[in-house]
């Protein structure tokens, strides 16, 4: 019995994890890594200059209420 409720749970969270996260943000952060640590290996400033900039204006195009 113990068995099959914790099996339960277990399944309830992976469904509830699955629902709050998109498959596009892990895409988009792992393209992100992969530019930054290709550059990194090039020239290590032009990764941290790349990098940032991308996440600012990321940042800044989500924006926040208003």
């Amino acid at each position: 019995m113990a068995i099959n409720k914790a099996l339960t749970f277990v399944k309830s969270r992976i469904g509830a994890l699955r629902a709050a996260l998109d498959i596009r943000v892990f895409l988009f952060f792992g393209g992100l890594g992969m530019l930054g640590y290709g550059l990194h290996l090039f020239r290590p400033w032009i990764a941290f200059t790349v990098c940032g900039t991308l996440l600012m204006l990321i940042g800044w195009a989500m924006g926040g209420k208003k």
